[in-house]
């Protein structure tokens, strides 16, 4: 089915936001408010309302008030006639959103939320859970544009966040404070940021860790030269020698949509040190020129993309736990020989 899509503004001015105790599952929503993110606490969501107005005018989309759900009988939506779905955000509280949901619902609309264009996010979440029970569709300001764009909307009920895997490359692993391969992305988000490699995974053909081991080749061993039979990559990269640190799943953590990143790290043995510090050329998504080794401690001082300084602390202390290991091992007797 092919959508006409319309933007709903809303705007319940001088609504205050449902409280914990108000709301009827006050175990959860009292764990929703605490666990929302810093950044479901900004003022962002304004700028993202505005791109998706600006947005929607790209894209021929009329943008609707609230006054375009009044009037409705017997589920019909005048104002919206010719309308298949509708992409909600702006300033709503609990029993504002349900209402304006439910009429929208029974008008037989497709509703989606952007959920990062509402206002006071955090304590709306109960109301999103229970919405996304009827059907409605929950989505990120990011991803409205792909959306719209699609040549055919795939849709779930209960959405599905993507998959990432993020790889924190550590080198000179017996000194203090190690090298880490670094890059600056040449795309957004994030663009001109000092990032780890990574990316997401190829759905149905690679687990994570392969996932992991193919775009680190990608972004810092391609071999821009490869002709014919000639090899892509300047190092091949096994996924067996990656560790698995750490996941992140914020759902604010990644502006294109709910991306759960795992994060993996290579300690690089002593013997392949100068090798693969021999062959590391940026490719893919890095900026040309950008992939290089940085001292672990000077690299935690600049900011990166998204949440990886928390995979290199991650990695780090594992390096940490990993030498004490070592170090408790009593050393193997050499056999004597006759």
């Amino acid at each position: 089915m092919i959508h006409v899509f319309g933007f709903l503004v809303l705007d319940a001015g001088g609504c205050k936001p449902v409280s914990p105790d108000s709301c009827t599952d006050s175990a959860y929503c009292r764990t929703a408010v605490v666990t929302a993110s810093g950044a479901r606490r900004s003022t962002a969501w304004k700028k993202k309302a505005d791109a998706l107005k600006k947005l929607a005018a790209s894209h021929d989309a009329e943008v609707f008030t609230e006054a375009s759900l009044s009037g409705s009988t017997g589920g019909e939506l005048p104002a919206l006639d010719g309308v298949t779905a509708v992409i909600v955000f702006g300033q709503t509280n609990h029993d504002h959103l349900q209402e304006v949901c439910k009429t929208l619902h029974d008008a037989g609309k497709l509703v989606m939320i952007a959920v990062d264009a509402l206002k006071n996010l955090q304590s709306l979440l109960p109301a999103l859970r229970e919405v996304n029970e009827e059907g409605v569709q929950m989505i990120s300001a990011g991803s409205v544009e792909l959306v719209l764009t699609a040549p055919e909307l795939m849709i779930y009920r209960f959405p599905k966040p993507d998959s990432t895997s993020t790889i924190c490359v550590v080198v000179d692993i017996e000194a203090k404070d190690p090298l880490i391969l670094s890059m600056v992305r040449g795309h957004a988000p994030f663009q001109g940021c000092e990032s780890l490699p990574g990316g997401f995974i190829n759905v149905q053909l690679e687990n994570l860790a392969e996932c992991a081991a193919r775009e680190l080749m990608e972004e810092c061993f391609f071999n821009n030269d490869a002709e014919g039979d000639e090899d892509r990559f300047t190092y091949r990269v096994l996924p067996s020698s990656l560790v698995l640190i750490d996941e992140r799943s914020d759902p604010d953590r990644d502006e294109r949509g709910h991306v759960v990143d795992h994060g993996f790290a290579w300690f690089v043995p002593e013997s392949e040190k100068e090798a693969v510090m021999a062959a590391i050329n940026a490719g893919d998504d890095a900026l040309a020129g950008s992939t290089r080794f940085v001292r672990a401690s000077q690299l935690l001082k600049r900011k990166l993309a998204f949440d990886h300084a928390k995979l290199v602390e991650a990695s780090l202390e594992r390096l940490r736990q990993i030498r004490l290991q070592t170090k408790g091992k009593p050393a193997r007797k050499k056999k004597k020989t006759r």
